[in-house]
Order: structure tokens, then sequence, then C-alpha cells
């Protein structure tokens, strides 16, 4: 359980909640070495939210939107290839959406 990034033991879990902070599903916590899209995929939740939903989920989840049609994820710029002001407008409105869910997080 041991994680190099944070140079010590850690747990990782997922949290989803809806558009009032109302925690929906919170799976048992894995070793904090599992990367979070793995994590996922191991819950295998998605099969379950219906296509009219949509999930606002961070970077750390890249490939959902593969999984689910109606996902959105803020795009990663380069140094090669930075974000267009359009973009950087577009990663703000899902930051604002997703904070509900660290507010959640918070409230635990």
């Amino acid at each position: 359980m041991y994680s190099g990034k944070k140079r010590q033991t850690t747990r990782k879990g997922l949290i989803m909640t809806d558009e009032k902070r109302q925690i929906g599903f919170i799976p048992m916590s894995k070793n904090g070495r599992r990367h979070d899209k793995r994590l996922l995929d191991k819950v295998d939740i998605i099969r379950h939210i219906p296509p009219e939903v949509t999930i606002w989920a961070d970077t750390g989840f890249q490939g959902i939107d593969k999984q689910h049609p109606n996902t959105q994820i803020p795009k990663k710029g380069t140094r090669k290839r930075p974000l267009s002001p359009e973009q950087k407008q577009e990663n703000k409105i899902i930051s604002g959406i997703r904070i509900t869910v660290e507010h959640a997080i918070a409230s635990l």
C-alpha cells in the first residue's frame, strides 16, 4: 500500500455525488498505488449509469468517455499544444461543477 508519490502508505477511494453534494456511492477503498481509472474499472459502476446522466470527471479518469457517451472531462494542454481560451473557459465550467464533489469529500 506504499505510494511512491506520497512517500507513505495511502488508501484511495471513489465518491459519486449529485449536484446537491449528497453522496450516492462509496465503494471500498483500495491501496493508494492504484490509478483512478483502474479503480473505477474494478468497481464497474459505469455500466449502471444511464446514458442521459452526465458524468463530470477529473483528468485522472482519461478514457472514461469511451465507456460512457455523456462524459465531461477537462482538456489537457501540453507545452507544444497549449489550451485555447475557449478550452480554458470550458475547463473552468467543468471545474465549477466538479467542486461539489470536493465539498462532499470535505464533509466526510
